[in-house]
């Protein structure tokens, strides 16, 4: 099957290695605690994307970015986007300055994952500021270069958060399935525990246009609008 130029797919980590204390048992369930179970996910898609046009994100800003993913993704000469959430960094368990920068360097993306990890939907309009702008922002600052991407928590979105982000280029989501290359939203597909060997082909050999696909699309705009 040729490589689909229009279409990419795109799978979403998180943390990576023991799950700390203070991990929920939700956020568990994307956890890969087995650094090789993570190695070997990777590997599947290196072997994919002679068949699709995969981009590997990560969430959260977890310390296991720089210590464990970004190790495994040079080895293998790919990069991926991290999507950092600005209250944490330099707190116990997650990314700091220095480490943003040395992702940076090293050809990896860094974008926004707002500010405390909350539902951007009840928010109120000071702390959806500070969840938008004022978590880019302090990215930036972080990081010294500019910040064009954000990835939306939990991927709850509605037409009020959507115009908050007009600072931003490129918009992901947890909606599933495959993305328009030219899309300014961009659904993911997350890494969970249940994905076996067979997962990454699965999810690459999906039709690309599909029922499921039209019913992805509907919820996502009415996501938008609502």
């Amino acid at each position: 099957m040729p490589q689909s130029s229009r279409q990419i797919l795109v799978p979403n980590f998180h943390g990576l290695g023991p799950i700390p204390s203070w991990v929920e048992a939700d956020e568990a369930h994307y956890w890969c605690e087995d650094p090789a179970r993570f190695g070997a996910a990777l590997d599947d898609i290196v072997a994919a994307t002679s068949r699709r046009s995969i981009e590997i994100t990560f969430d959260d800003g977890n310390l296991s970015d720089h210590e464990i993913a970004m190790p495994a993704l040079l080895a293998r000469g790919l990069t991926a986007k991290f999507f950092i959430c600005a209250g944490r960094i330099g707190t116990n368990g997650y990314l700091d300055g220095a480490k943003l920068r040395a992702m940076h360097a090293a050809g990896m993306g860094i974008g926004s994952h707002g500010w405390s990890h909350v539902d951007w939907r009840t928010c109120s309009e000071t702390e959806l500021h500070r969840e938008t702008a004022d978590a880019a922002r302090v990215i930036e600052d972080a990081l010294g270069a500019p910040v064009t991407e954000v990835a939306i928590p939990f991927g709850s979105y509605n037409r009020r958060a959507m115009a908050k982000l007009a600072q931003f280029q490129t918009i992901y989501t947890s909606d599933r399935g495959f993305a328009s290359r030219s899309a300014r939203i961009i659904p993911r597909v997350a890494w969970e525990v249940t994905w076996t060997d067979a997962t990454v082909a699965n999810l690459v050999d999906m039709p690309s246009w599909s029922l499921r696909r039209a019913k992805r699309d509907l919820g996502m705009l009415y996501k938008r609008w609502r």
